[in-house]
């Protein structure tokens, strides 16, 4: 009978199993887990991890991306700015007995571009201003600043009041600035009469420091230019006998940021006062600066400082053009409300206007201020004001309201 064969042992090799003694508990399972990990495990973790790291590289590559893109960007609105600047014409430090200073700075961000400003001499020893805002941006705005500008400044050289020159500039304009439009301002000083004309295409009006700051009516304000509707309808005449600072801006000062607040013409119109006589426009806009804490528009202010003593600003004449079917309307009446004309002279005036306005195609309603009164006449359209005294030439139908 065969004897059973003796039983075999398998004998470990004993510096491995001394060495898995010696492991932490926590690395001894880690490294049963891994011995029964499958091959095909390892290669979807490996890929993974190759994942991890080419989605790594390329967050590493779009932040330097985007800092490069911001790079550029900020030098972009850095040479459009310069580019504007550029364009802008350099001031006179006087015309005749008036001192003038302009300012411009480009926003901080992508509105930058696309204000213009102009101050030149006329004829007579008048001083001519031109203000204005695009509302393209950037580069593409460049060339419409310098057309809408120079074309408002032939229109004064030729001798164009400043709303004739405005209308006469919206017909003109209008087909040129493709999907853009313009808000603009057409200003002249006549050193003689110390008389201050302007006319507003949908661009805020001037502000004017002296004794007493006036209030400018903006009821029924003309439209800009290049939206398909006339403009050139408003004009305003003023009187400043005395000493008087007058600052001509863009929006994109008074829509500065004091926190969540606009900066508005209010605090403008004291910065303005509390300038030092010798003070130029770049003093203002760097005042608006230091007091702001966000400009996402250019900036442009022009400043004519004014000799002289005392004396009141004093507005003389308020004028709008009127279609017939505009004469009789709530806007003209408020218009001529907040020229201080009473009821009753408004419910006697609209009445011949309209029939005259039906009869010529448009009718030109002046309110005029005498003895502390409000009073209303009606003219032509081809009427050009000539002296501060209230002197003018008229062809055509005139009547007292």
């Amino acid at each position: 009978m065969t004897s059973p064969a003796p039983a075999r042992h398998v004998v470990r090799p004993a510096h491995r199993s001394l060495a898995q003694s010696a492991l932490p508990p926590l690395a001894r399972t880690i490294t049963k887990i891994v011995g029964v990990v499958p091959p095909r495990v390892w290669i979807l973790i490996g890929a993974l991890f190759a994942m991890a790291l080419a989605s790594g590289a390329r967050s590493l590559l779009a932040a330097r991306k985007s800092r490069l893109l911001e790079h550029q960007r900020a030098t972009l609105l850095e040479d459009v700015g310069l580019l504007q600047a550029a364009l802008l014409p350099t001031v006179p430090a006087r015309l005749g007995p008036v001192a003038a200073s302009a300012a411009y700075r480009p926003a901080e961000g992508p509105g930058a571009g696309g204000d213009f400003y102009d101050v030149f001499a006329l004829s007579e020893g008048k001083v001519a201003v031109v203000v204005g805002d695009v509302s393209g941006h950037g580069r593409g705005a460049l060339p419409h600043t310098a057309l809408v500008r120079y074309t408002l400044r032939a229109y004064l050289e030729a001798g164009l009041s400043p709303r004739e020159a405005v209308k006469t500039g919206g017909v003109v304009l209008e087909h040129q600035l493709g999907e853009l439009f313009v808000t603009a301002l057409a200003a002249t000083y006549d050193p003689r009469e110390r008389t201050l004309v302007y006319a507003s295409a949908g661009h805020p009006p001037p502000l004017v420091s002296g004794a007493k700051s006036f209030e400018p009516v903006i009821a029924a304000s003309a439209a800009p230019i290049g939206i398909g509707a006339r403009t050139g309808t408003r004009q305003t005449v003023l009187w400043l006998p005395g000493k008087a600072r007058v600052c001509f801006h863009t929006d994109g000062v008074t829509e500065t940021r004091v926190g969540s607040e606009l900066y508005g013409a209010g605090r403008l119109e004291r910065e303005l006062a509390a300038l030092d006589d010798d003070a130029r426009a770049q003093t203002l806009i760097e005042r608006v600066v230091d007091t702001t804490d966000a400009r996402p528009d250019d900036m442009a202010v022009c400043l004519l400082a004014i000799e002289g003593h005392g004396g009141v600003p004093t507005v003389l004449l308020q004028q709008i053009e009127l279609g017939a079917d505009d004469v009789d309307s709530e806007r003209t009446r408020q218009f001529l409300r907040a020229c201080g004309v009473r009821e009753a002279g408004i419910a006697a005036a609209l009445p011949g206007a309209k029939a005259h306005a039906k009869q010529a195609g448009s009718v030109l309603i002046e309110v005029r201020y005498e003895d502390g009164m409000a009073k209303a006449d009606w003219a032509s359209d081809n009427v050009a004001w000539l002296h501060a005294t209230g002197s003018r030439r008229a062809v055509g139908a005139r009547a007292s309201l």
